[in-house]
């Protein structure tokens, strides 16, 4: 899962298709009303508020990821993260796979920080995007979803929308910091960062995140 809420995967991955147009049914038109009674309470199509909101189950979703790999995902595992019942999982996403499109659907890289130069945000930034896999096993779990990235268009389109989200705001830093050539030193300092997890990975020195920001200073 390169790195949104920063996504951590080492090369970000993040569409559900549209559904079809179907004639609005009674059972439609109440989750609607008691949305509208509920407020911003998620409601379910008998009419009842959700417990817990689609974000929550894809939290659970991604400690399972972090944890066991995508071939841990399996609705029984997520459901007994998130505490609620496997069949209500299976009913709000249907399938495993919608359940990992949507995790990488809401994948999207972090602002930097205002309160920083456009320079150490920069760094803390890229450094910060390595706190979902400061522990190998977690850098492990997220870097199965990159399979589906490369096999999969529809995980492979997120994939390159993060990608790219990240590499447009590498660029915005570098050009706000005075760095020359920021179109042409984007993509380098991406590079460093990517590469600075995955030696991270295999070496074991250091932390993800002191090596991501050494890597980057030095390319800077």
């Amino acid at each position: 899962m390169a790195c949104g809420r920063p996504s951590a995967r080492v090369v970000a991955s993040q569409y559900v298709r549209a559904p079809r147009r179907r004639s609005c049914t009674c059972s439609q038109v109440i989750p609607v009303i008691s949305e509208s009674m509920f407020g911003n309470v998620a409601v379910s199509m008998s009419g009842r508020p959700r417990v817990h909101s689609d974000d929550a189950l894809l939290d659970a979703a991604e400690r399972v990821v972090a944890r066991a790999g995508v071939p841990g995902v399996t609705f029984a595992a997520v459901a007994a993260e998130a505490g609620i019942a496997a069949s209500s999982l299976h009913q709000r996403f249907g399938s495993k796979r919608s359940l990992l499109l949507a995790l990488a659907a809401r994948a999207a890289p972090p602002a930097p920080r205002a309160d920083l130069p456009a320079r150490e945000a920069l760094v803390d930034l890229l450094s910060g995007l390595a706190g979902p896999i400061a522990e190998r096993q977690a850098f492990l779990g997220h870097f199965t979803m990159l399979a589906l990235d490369l096999q999969d268009p529809e995980f492979g389109a997120h994939a390159r929308r993060y990608t790219l989200a990240l590499r447009a705001t590498i660029e915005r830093l570098l050009a706000a910091a005075g760095i020359p050539d920021p179109a042409a030193r984007a993509p380098v300092v991406h590079a460093a960062q990517q590469g600075a997890l995955l030696l991270w990975a295999l070496d074991g020195q250091g932390t993800a995140a002191g090596r991501v920001r050494a890597a980057v200073d030095a390319v800077l």
